[in-house]
């Protein structure tokens, strides 16, 4: 294989909400994200990406086999399934990424957090200096984001006789997530450091701490969350000051999670491999982020749900290109990456490639998209937002009007004026469960 086929270098976060910074550098809260930012001025940038289940061990399975979380059977994190079943239920007759640019000649690497039942780690062959698999919690991505960078520039720098198939995968900003049991039950990396407590106390760059969304005072929708969860019950005793605080610390981890983008992208252009990478930069999910007054992800709001999408080959895609019409997903992005490399695809998947539409071309069908939690499913279409959930044996049914409310305060399912997308919407979900065998929830493990 020569050179004429491009490297691959795929950059994932963990948790990064869209709200908080996409790529667009059209921020108002004061945020700065110069690599992500030249990604999306060196390349395309997809306004309408979404995580096929927001949360991290069933988004980045996805990731990985192009398929539906039902399909490869990771519907929760491997903690979950390692703590009530002893096992973690992967599938191994199911073809990965990993495994079809090994056998198409690429040097294959993974460098941090991989949690995707070891679908990410197959087909690779370097680990740097440490294999993890774990959630993240409190301050783990602080402590090794660093690792995990140095040694994906290490890779980079080297000689490369043939092309590369590379992943980082960063935890942060994770360590915002809160602790679910244990020890420190209820604490989030906020706890853990001193900063922000107050206006009085600076701030990056010396500025006020971020101030709350714009949401931040509307309720949750009925049947959006499993809202007698105690984490969402702790959020009662939070002050104005505990969720700025909240918010601060986010950013800051953000930023650094962007430096270490940034340094592998200076590392890629030192090595003059730039030219001939294919750089991808996406993340599992998002954090709500103190929209609705709540936190964490799997929740189908769109902090929690959409993703960033950026993606650079010079000569192939145009510089500062935005695609704000196109549905795509977690399950399209391995289609698209084989696509890329002239690597075939496996006929199964449930993605299907996006190539066309980085260079310019007409694609396939992007107009809609399904997405899943534990208790719902999610359909994205048009400028709509349908969810049908089942929680704590209630069904809801939920439409958001993203044009015209895209805070989603207003459920205006069969409201006047919405009849049309209404039925349209619930026939498509229901004929998709249908042809999947599906219901709403999943059985609990």
């Amino acid at each position: 294989m020569t050179q004429e086929h491009p490297n691959v270098l795929l950059l994932i976060s963990d948790q990064w909400s869209t709200r908080v910074a996409d790529g667009s550098g059209d921020y108002n809260n004061g945020i700065q994200t110069p690599g992500i930012d030249r990604l999306a001025s060196e390349g395309i940038r997809f306004e309408q990406s979404y995580s096929s289940f927001p949360l991290c061990c069933p988004a980045r399975s996805s990731m990985f086999t192009g398929l539906m979380p039902h399909k490869h059977q990771i519907i929760d994190n491997e903690e979950v399934f390692m703590d009530k079943l002893g096992a973690i239920p992967a599938r191994d007759d199911l073809t990965t990424m990993g495994q079809l640019f090994k056998e198409a000649g690429y040097e294959t690497a993974y460098f941090g957090k991989e949690h995707a039942a070891g679908y990410a780690w197959d087909g690779n062959d370097e680990f740097g200096s440490m294999k993890y698999s774990a959630g993240g919690m409190l301050a783990e991505g602080s402590a090794y984001d660093q690792i995990f960078t140095r040694d994906a520039i290490n890779f980079i720098k080297r000689e490369h006789d043939r092309p590369f198939y590379a992943t980082l995968s960063l935890i942060n900003p994770h360590d915002i997530c809160k602790v679910l049991g244990g020890k420190v039950k209820g604490a989030t990396f906020a706890d853990a450091i001193f900063f922000c407590r107050t206006d009085d106390e600076p701030y990056l760059r010396f500025q006020e701490r971020p101030g709350l969304p714009s949401n931040f005072d509307a309720p949750v929708a009925p049947g959006m969350i499993r809202d007698r969860e105690f984490m969402y019950e702790e959020l009662d005793t939070w002050t104005e000051s505990d969720w700025r605080r909240y918010l601060a610390t986010y950013m800051l981890l953000i930023e650094k999670t962007d430096w270490y983008i940034e340094l592998l992208l200076d590392a890629l252009r030192d090595a003059g491999l730039d030219e001939n990478t294919l750089v991808v930069f996406t993340t599992d999910h998002g954090d709500m982020v103190g929209s609705h007054g709540i936190i964490a992800k799997t929740a189908f709001y769109e902090e929690s749900v959409r993703t960033q999408l950026l993606m650079r080959y010079p000569d192939h895609i145009a510089p500062s290109t935005v695609d704000s019409k196109s549905i795509v997903g977690s399950i399209d992005l391995m289609p698209t990456l084989l696509d890329f490399c002239g690597i075939e695809a496996p006929a199964e998947l449930d993605g299907q490639s996006f190539k066309a539409l980085c260079c310019g071309a007409d694609a396939g069908d992007f107009s809609q998209l399904v997405s899943v939690n534990p208790d719902g499913r999610m359909l994205r279409f048009e400028h709509y937002k349908y969810i049908h959930s089942a929680i704590y044996d209630e069904e809801r049914e939920i439409l958001f009007d993203l044009k015209v409310d895209p805070d989603e305060t207003t459920n205006v399912f069969n409201r006047p004026g919405y009849e049309e997308a209404s039925a349209y919407a619930r026939a498509t979900l229901d004929n998709w469960l249908a042809h999947e065998a599906l219901s709403l929830r999943f059985e609990e493990l």
